[in-house]
C-alpha cells in the first residue's frame, strides 16, 4: 500500500458499517492458503443464478462470477451482447448481490430445518456450507475506447493504480479483500504507451531504415484519403509490416553484435555482456539500452518504436510469458493472486510463468483459468491427462483454478438436447432425463417448493401468529400415480383474516 492508515482513516465517515463480504474474505484468505500449502486448488466455475450456487455449495469451496457470462446472459438493462465490458458498471455488482442474497437465504432456510430436528436427525442429516466465498471479475472501461480494443495492454504503472484504487477502496470500507491481478500479457500485441520503462523492453520498433520517415499511421491516413477502404488499408498494413522487420531492442542488439565483423570470442564476449545489462529483471529503460548498446559498439542501429504506431497511437507489443512474468513481478505487492490468461492448457507456460513470478514473490498466489475457449481434445492431451491437469498446475502454486462460462455452456447443454428430447418424446424426456435423475443423484430441487423455502416462510409466519396457521397445499404427492419425494407435508400459512 502506498498510503498510510492516517489516509485511509481521514477518508472514512464517523459512521462505521459492517459487511458480509468481509468475513467471506477472510474464510476466502484461509480457504486459498490451506490450498497453496498443500499444493492442491481450490476449483469453481462461473455460476449464472441461484440454482446453481446453491448446487456447487455441496461440492465446490469457491464461486466466481464471469463478466462475460453476466454481459451475454443478465445485464442490469436486461440487454444482453458480447463482452466487451461495455455493460453498466452495476451488472456484475448486481449478479453478485443476487447469488450473495440466495446464499444468505439457502443459508437461513437451512439453519431453520436444522434447528427443527432432533439431534440424531441433525447426526444423519449432511450440513452444506452455502456461505463459499465469490470471486467476481472487476472490469474496468465500460465501453471507453481502451476497454473494446481487443487485446491492448495499459501501461504496467496504470495497472497498479487501478490495483492501488481497488485496495484502498476497500480499506476504506474497512473489510478485507482478496485481489486478483489479471495478465493478457501472453497474447497482447498493442500497448496504450510507453510511460512505464518496465514495458519498454516488450516494444517492438521498426530496424529497416528504408521505413525512416515512413510511419504505418501516415501511410493508413494518405490512402484513407485516397479513398481506400477494407481490405486495401488491410493490405497496405501487411506489406509495411512485413517490410518494417520489427523487433524488440534486445533482438535487434542481438543480431546486430551476431553480424558485427568481428572475433567469434569476441561477438561472445559482448553477447554475454549485453544479456548480462539486459536481463528481464533489470527493466532497463529504451535510453539506458541504448547506452550498452553504444559501449557494445552498435553507435549507428536503427530501431524505432514510433514508425509502427497505430492510427490511434497505440505501441507494438511482443507478447509472451515472460512479459507476463515482468507484469506479475510488478503487480505482486499490490494484490493476492496473480493471474495469467493463455491461449491454450500449456503445462510449460504454467510452469514457466510460476517458476518466473515466484522467484521474486514465492508467497504469491497465483489463478488459472480452465478457459472453455481453449479446445481441449485438440490439446493432445489423453483423457488421464485432462483430469491430472488441475492437481498438476496446483503444485506449481495455482491454488485458484475456474472455468469461467462452465454455468453458461452446462445451462445450454442441458436445456438444449432436454428441449430436443422433450419435443419428440413428450413427459417420458422429462421423467426419464430430469425427474428421475434428480431423485437417483438427490438433487433437492427435486422437491421444488421445500427447496424455494415454504417450509422457512410457513415457520415465519407460525412465529408471527404464536404457532397457528392453516395448511393451503401440501406437496406430498400421494395422488394415483404419483411417488412421495418429501419426508412429510409442506405447509405454507397464510394469516388468518
Amino acid at each position: 500500500r502506498p498510503y498510510s492508515a492516517r489516509d485511509v482513516v481521514s477518508l472514512r465517515g464517523n459512521l462505521r458499517q459492517s459487511y458480509g463480504s468481509n468475513e467471506l474474505a477472510k474464510k476466502l484468505w484461509r480457504t486459498l492458503k490451506s490450498h497453496q500449502a498443500n499444493g492442491t486448488a481450490s476449483r469453481t466455475f462461473g455460476a449464472l443464478d441461484p440454482v446453481q450456487v446453491t448446487m456447487m455449495a455441496k461440492h465446490l469451496d469457491t464461486v466466481y462470477v464471469s463478466g462475460w457470462q453476466c454481459s451475454s446472459t443478465h445485464t442490469s438493462t436486461n440487454e444482453p451482447g458480447p463482452d466487451l465490458a461495455d455493460y453498466p458498471y452495476d451488472t456484475v455488482p448486481n449478479k453478485v448481490e443476487h447469488l450473495f442474497f440466495a446464499q444468505q437465504y439457502h443459508d437461513r432456510k437451512q439453519r431453520e430445518a436444522r434447528m427443527s430436528m432432533s439431534r440424531e436427525e441433525r447426526a444423519r442429516t449432511p450440513y452444506i456450507d452455502y456461505l463459499k466465498p465469490i470471486i467476481a471479475d472487476g472490469d474496468t472501461g465500460f465501453g471507453a475506447f481502451t476497454a473494446t480494443v481487443k487485446l491492448l495492454l495499459v501501461a504496467t504503472s496504470e495497472h497498479i493504480n487501478r490495483l492501488v484504487a481497488a485496495r484502498l477502496q476497500f480499506d476504506v470500507m474497512g473489510v478485507e479483500t482478496i485481489l486478483v491481478a489479471r495478465t493478457d500479457a501472453v497474447a497482447a500485441n498493442l500497448i496504450q504507451t510507453n510511460i512505464d520503462t518496465r514495458d519498454h523492453q516488450f516494444i517492438l520498433g521498426v530496424t529497416n531504415p528504408n521505413l525512416k520517415g515512413k510511419s504505418l499511421a501516415t501511410l493508413l491516413a494518405e490512402a484513407m484519403a485516397a479513398g481506400k477502404t477494407g481490405a486495401e488499408l488491410q493490405a497496405l498494413e501487411d506489406q509495411w509490416i512485413s517490410m518494417a522487420q520489427l523487433k524488440a531492442f534486445s533482438d535487434c542488439v542481438v543480431d546486430a553484435i551476431k553480424n558485427m565483423n568481428i572475433r567469434e570470442n569476441e561477438k561472445g564476449r559482448r553477447l554475454y555482456e549485453w544479456t548480462n545489462y539486459s536481463s528481464y529483471d533489470k527493466c532497463l529503460s529504451n535510453e539506458q539500452a541504448r547506452e550498452v548498446a553504444e559501449r557494445l559498439g552498435l553507435n549507428n542501429l536503427f530501431w524505432d518504436w514510433d514508425l509502427p504506431r497505430t492510427r490511434e497511437g497505440f505501441y507494438m507489443f511482443k507478447g509472451s510469458v515472460m512479459a507476463a512474468v515482468v507484469r506479475g513481478w510488478a503487480f505482486a505487492p499490490h494484490a493476492d493472486l496473480i493471474w495469467m490468461e493463455t491461449a491454450s492448457p500449456d503445462l510449460v507456460e504454467c510452469t514457466k510463468f510460476a517458476e518466473g513470478v515466484k522467484s521474486k514473490h514465492p508467497e504469491i498466489m497465483m489463478a488459472y483459468n480452465l478457459s472453455p475457449s481453449f479446445n481441449w481434445d485438440a490439446s493432445g492431451m489423453t483423457n488421464e491427462q485432462m483430469k491430472e491437469f488441475i492437481p498438476m498446475i496446483a503444485k506449481l502454486g495455482y491454488c485458484w483454478q475456474f472455468i469461467t462460462l462452465a454455468g453458461f455452456h452446462a445451462d445450454a447443454l442441458v436445456t438444449d438436447t432436454f428441449a430436443r428430447d422433450y419435443a419428440r418424446r413428450g413427459m417420458l424426456a422429462y421423467v426419464e432425463r430430469i425427474q428421475r435423475e434428480e431423485r437417483n443423484n438427490g438433487v433437492d430441487t427435486l422437491a421444488h417448493q421445500k427447496w424455494s423455502g415454504a417450509n422457512y416462510y410457513d415457520k415465519y409466519l407460525k412465529t408471527v401468529q404464536g404457532g397457528v396457521t392453516e395448511e393451503q397445499f401440501k406437496e406430498t404427492w400421494t395422488r394415483l400415480g404419483a411417488v412421495d419425494m418429501v419426508d412429510g407435508p409442506l405447509v405454507v400459512a397464510k394469516a388468518r383474516m
